[in-house]
């Protein structure tokens, strides 16, 4: 009987160490954001759920974009560092056609005709686009003004925001007053949107703002600006400082991405998939809107919850 425990054991030992072999890579286009924090924490719990190692190489904020391929390059590094597959939240690739990688690639955050992916596990981001416009359809009428923050030209995820909130304008026939891109960086960004907001002389009514870092110089611009002078800031993402934004009013509403959920199934696929089962070729997570008015209930501060502190 001691035997055939320890034959049992040593089996048992056996496969969680095989199992625990497995390493996969994971390149996001940063880490400093509180989006990226976060969905780092999800890949991580997945990580350990699913018995895998993690090789992740993250490229500063914004380096991707300023380096020509960058990203490309740390997906071959880590292929020739033996991973068995790749979460990748891509940045557009310049003067190539789509990449040949040799091992499977699971998508997160965004889609991307750059890379051959198994799956894509990211937002709806045309549809959240329109969620923030619907958001301030009891309070604005035709002709409002209305100002849209644009990230980057070619960043698929916060285009298509971008253009779900026009589309919702443009059927309630608001007058879009501002529609500029004012960069990915924070610290440049909030004076490119001091900027752009002021370049309007008449009154604002409503301000989009699609993204962590275009959100956090929105709140400090709109809060600068006199009570009866602020538009209705709408944002996208978190940050511990849109807690006190709701709560003092300076955010009329906050769409709210589940970056840990992501960040989790993003991994629990790629691992599904290299056990041979099938995966969904795209995978919609959930969206929330917080206004100040619904920021206690549980299903909201749940999803707050997950991201990084």
């Amino acid at each position: 009987m001691i035997l055939l425990f320890c034959g049992v054991l040593c089996v048992w030992v056996g496969t969680v160490a095989a199992a625990w072999s497995t390493t996969i890579g994971v390149v996001l286009p940063g880490s400093s954001l509180v989006f990226y924090q976060t969905m780092i924490r999800g890949i991580e719990r997945a990580a350990s759920d699913q018995h895998v190692q993690l090789l992740m190489r993250n490229p500063s904020d914004g380096a991707s974009l300023e380096t020509p391929n960058l990203q490309r390059h740390i997906i071959d590094y880590l292929v020739q560092q033996g991973v068995a597959g790749i979460v990748l939240a891509p940045e557009p690739l310049q003067g190539a056609s789509t990449a040949s990688i040799s091992v499977p690639i699971v998508l997160v955050d965004r889609a991307s005709a750059d890379y051959k992916s198994l799956s894509t596990v990211s937002t709806d981001n045309f549809e959240a686009g329109r969620i923030a416009a619907q958001s301030l359809l009891p309070v604005l009428r035709k002709g409002a003004k209305v100002a849209v923050l644009r990230l980057a030209p070619n960043i698929r995820s916060t285009s298509e925001r971008e253009n779900g909130f026009l589309s919702v304008a443009r059927k309630e026939q608001w007058d879009v007053v501002v529609d500029s891109y004012v960069g990915y960086r924070p610290r440049d960004a909030e004076g490119l949107i001091a900027n752009a907001l002021n370049s309007y002389t008449g009154h604002l009514d409503a301000v989009f703002a699609p993204a962590e870092p275009i959100a956090y110089g929105a709140l400090r611009v709109v809060e600068a600006k006199a009570i009866g002078d602020r538009p209705r800031l709408v944002v996208f993402d978190w940050r511990p400082e849109f807690m006190t934004g709701l709560k003092r009013g300076v955010i009329y509403a906050d769409v709210v991405q589940d970056p840990y959920r992501m960040g989790y199934l993003a991994v629990e696929a790629l691992v599904g998939a290299l056990h041979g089962h099938p995966v969904l070729s795209t995978v919609f997570v959930d969206v929330v809107t917080v206004t100040p008015n619904n920021i206690h209930d549980p299903a909201i501060r749940a999803v707050l919850a997950t991201y990084a502190h």
